[in-house]
């Protein structure tokens, strides 16, 4: 949980005032998470059973050589050897597929259509000197008119739910039919329905509302 929270500082957008994001990926507790790691011979019910599944161990080998290009800095670990670190890591990876994406991605169109906040180019270079720019000079240095629709149908498009797009906790097809893992299921969309609840109760009455983090917005995953 503490490397999601350090995840959410680096969000802008009006996150930070609806603090739900851990807990619309990581409500699950400990023991519902390895379920999504169930293998034919059986849960990963110790500590011991993390440490010698292999494929488990090249997928996180994998992520730290070629994802954190072998960083230490970078926090992430060379192998996993507890159900706790298991749980950690899966949580992070999950929030990052689906609710930090969700709330870095959909809100483009919100910020990117004031040409100001984020032009695609300038024509222009940028002032040497602060407090010289008058408003002809910055009108001169945005993008034309062309430039600046292009730009506008691109960020439209990309804030724009797919058709078909799947939230978080719906799974049209049914890969697990073990009764722990279909209680976990449940439970996660339990409290996924309570969190949309809060969330849509405080954004009653509000002139700028904020949804991107509501988890009946957020796509299961990152989809381009």
């Amino acid at each position: 949980m503490q490397m999601v929270q350090r995840a959410l500082k680096d969000l802008t957008y009006a996150s930070l005032c609806f603090p739900t994001a851990i807990k619309a990926r990581g409500m699950e507790s400990t023991e519902d998470i390895p379920y999504y790691f169930y293998r034919d011979d059986g849960l990963l019910e110790s500590d011991q059973v993390v440490e010698e599944d292999q494929e488990l161990q090249d997928f996180v080998k994998d992520v730290y050589v070629y994802g954190m290009r072998g960083k230490k800095a970078s926090g992430f670990p060379k192998s996993l050897k507890s159900r706790e670190k298991l749980s950690e890591y899966l949580t992070v990876v999950i929030f990052t597929a689906s609710a930090q994406h969700a709330a870095v991605n959909f809100g483009q169109y919100d910020w990117c259509s004031w040409i100001p906040n984020a032009p695609p180019t300038m024509r222009a270079p940028p002032p040497k000197a602060k407090g010289v720019v008058n408003i002809e000079q910055i009108v001169d240095t945005l993008p034309h008119r062309g430039r600046s629709c292009w730009h506008l149908g691109a960020v439209w498009a990309q804030s724009q739910f797919q058709d078909n797009e799947l939230f978080l906790g719906m799974y049209p097809e049914e890969h697990f039919i073990e009764k722990p893992v279909k209680e976990a299921m449940a439970r996660f969309r339990k409290n996924l329905d309570a969190i949309v609840s809060v969330i849509a109760e405080r954004n009653k009455n509000k002139k700028l509302p904020y949804y991107y983090l509501s988890p009946d917005r957020i796509p299961n995953s990152v989809a381009i």
